[in-house]
């Protein structure tokens, strides 16, 4: 019993002792997990550096001072044959510290008790390594990534053609594009340095194909347009000659889209260079028609042809152009000009159609008295309008159909009015002239567009009084409408031996007949007392009047037309002149 009392004991105290070892271990076990649960593992390294035992933030510290990127493990950037060592720095590359420590305080403690345990056990009897944690600046990386960019990048070039001094046509071939895929190959550097695996990384490249690459039908046409000079023809003219080298200056080269949408090169001539040679030679052999002329036979009444029309000639620059550049891609070099035939505005043949049947209107003054030069300018003067014939709705401009009045064209000085005054020039005398015209515009009815009175009153323009018109070109002129719907011939006639001028219209009256009211004269001027002159050319004792005293008026008249007798227009004629004097020349010239 004794026996068997002491066994029990025994056995209760090593049942109590290993219940205190058990107890005794967890509570180690406890207290060590206790302490490991904000510490990094005992055997963890991040890299190289050892972080095991630390807590969180005395592992960030120790990583931010002794963490070095090795220099083994750069990655470098290929392309072909080139080579460009990347650090890590060339991307913004920075340690993550806090997720890298993050990282590294999972070690061991993942998992149930069990599993943490047999990983604690593993990490602390042979170690375990932590990859770092890394972040990029984009914006840093692009940079690097630039540089490399531009002696990498080359864009494409399309083919061409080259023409060398024999104008032998070549082909420049095409060169492909290059084109770095900046932010592919920005990812793939950074996946290699997150790795810290090194080695070489391939540059990602873009190659981009040349649009235009086969230019055989290009360079075919070229030589084709270049095969010889091309020759233009006229009868009765010598050729122009296109040579080939001027056609090569004319070529214009254009990148387009071909029938089946590729692309491809135009080859055409410049249509500028072609038109203004077509311009020139048509300067050399434009001829412009040329209007018949006709006199009015007062005795039977019909228009009578003097001098036959004549058909011009133009070339027809638009074919021309075109005939060029057709012939520049033929065999057949040799173009015969394109003339276009130039009807005259008034053919011989359009006499019945002129409408010009009757006498529609005439103007007559009388210039006697006058000098032998003024006779002479009117007598010049009144031809450039014998013939004229003025289109239905046409507006008549004196100054326009008497053009330059120059000693060329036989006109002679003589005096004219000017200001308050009387001088000698060149003309003297034409508003005789357009003061005649303007009767005969007057009396037939047609619409006065512009008239000026003279400044004084002219002895040689009344009676009566108002029914002068000055001119002084290009500012003063005498312009009226041809609303008679036919043409109107006219016809002058100087009779030197009565001293007279005659206008003359000749046309189809629309039915209408012209009276006169008036003049009325109003606010009469006396004029001063006679001017006497020294003249050195008239003997001595000798005296001559070239001016005739003249009262200043207001004068008013109106032109009434009427169509079946009835009135259908009252046209105002409205002049204002001033005093004028008399003036005398005195002789002063010696025997």
């Amino acid at each position: 019993a004794t026996r068997s009392s002491s066994k029990v004991a025994w056995q209760a105290v090593l049942i109590l002792l290993s219940l205190a070892v058990i107890l005794s271990g967890i509570a180690t076990v406890l207290i060590v997990e206790m302490w490991l649960a904000a510490r990094v593992l005992p055997g963890v390294y991040v890299w190289d550096v050892d972080v095991g035992g630390l807590t969180r933030q005395e592992a960030m510290d120790r990583l931010e001072s002794r963490f070095l990127y090795p220099d083994d493990r750069y990655p470098t950037l290929r392309y072909g044959d080139r080579a460009w060592p990347v650090e890590p720095a060339h991307l913004g590359t920075q340690l993550d510290l806090a997720a890298t420590v993050d990282t590294a305080l999972t070690v061991g403690h993942r998992g149930d008790l069990l599993t943490q345990l047999a990983e604690q056990a593993d990490v602390m009897l042979n170690g375990v390594l932590v990859m770092p944690t890394f972040s990029f600046d984009p914006g840093t990386g692009a940079m690097f990534l630039s540089q490399v960019a531009r002696q990498v990048n080359r864009p494409p070039r399309d083919a061409t053609l080259s023409l060398d001094e024999n104008l032998s046509v070549a082909v420049i071939p095409g060169q492909v594009g290059f084109e770095i895929d900046e932010e592919a190959t920005r990812q793939t550097l950074s996946q290699r340095i997150s790795e810290m695996g090194g080695g070489d990384v391939d540059l990602v490249v873009q190659e981009s194909e040349p649009l235009l690459a086969d230019l055989g039908a290009a360079q075919a046409q070229v030589q084709r347009i270049l095969s010889g000079p091309i020759t233009l023809t006229l009868p009765d003219h010598d050729p122009w000659v296109i040579e080939p080298r001027t056609l090569a200056s004319w070529l214009l080269l254009r990148p387009t889209t071909g029938e089946n949408g590729e692309p491809t090169l135009t080859v055409r001539l410049d249509p500028g260079h072609a038109t203004a040679l077509a311009r020139e030679i048509a300067s050399h052999m434009a001829r412009p028609p040329t209007n018949a002329q006709f006199r009015f036979d007062d005795a039977s009444g019909s228009l009578v042809p003097v001098v036959d029309s004549m058909p011009g000639q133009t070339l027809d620059v638009t074919a021309t152009v075109a005939l060029v550049k057709s012939t520049a891609t033929s065999e057949q070099r040799t173009v015969s000009l394109p003339l276009l035939p130039l009807r005259p505005e008034v053919a011989t043949e359009d006499a019945p159609n002129l409408g010009i049947v009757e006498l529609i209107g005439e103007g007559k003054t009388g210039f006697a008295g006058s000098s032998a030069s003024r006779v002479q300018n009117i007598t010049v003067g009144a031809a450039q309008f014998d013939g004229l014939l003025i289109a239905p709705e046409e507006t008549f401009s004196f100054n326009h159909y008497l053009g330059e009045v120059t000693a060329e064209k036989g006109y002679e000085e003589s005096i004219i009015i000017w200001g308050n005054t009387t001088r000698a020039d060149v003309g003297g005398g034409l508003c005789q002239v357009s003061s005649t015209a303007f009767r005969a515009a007057f009396w037939a009815g047609l619409p006065i567009v512009e008239r000026w009175p003279h400044a004084f009153r002219v002895r040689y323009y009344e009676p009566p009084t108002g029914l002068d018109a000055t001119i002084y070109s290009p500012s003063v002129d005498l312009k009226w409408l041809n609303d008679s719907g036919h043409y109107i011939l006219i016809q002058t006639y100087v009779d030197k031996a009565n001293s007279t001028l005659t206008f003359r219209f000749y046309g189809t009256n629309p039915g209408r007949t012209v009276e006169m009211d008036g003049p009325y004269e109003s606010n009469p001027v006396s004029h001063g007392p006679a001017v006497y002159r020294d003249d050195p050319t008239l003997p001595k004792g000798h005296t001559r009047q070239i001016e005739w005293a003249k009262d200043g008026l207001d004068v008013t008249l109106y032109r009434i037309i009427k169509e079946d007798g009835v009135e259908v227009r009252r046209d105002t004629i409205f002049s204002r002149y001033r005093p004028w004097q008399a003036v005398y020349l005195v002789g002063t010239k010696e025997d």
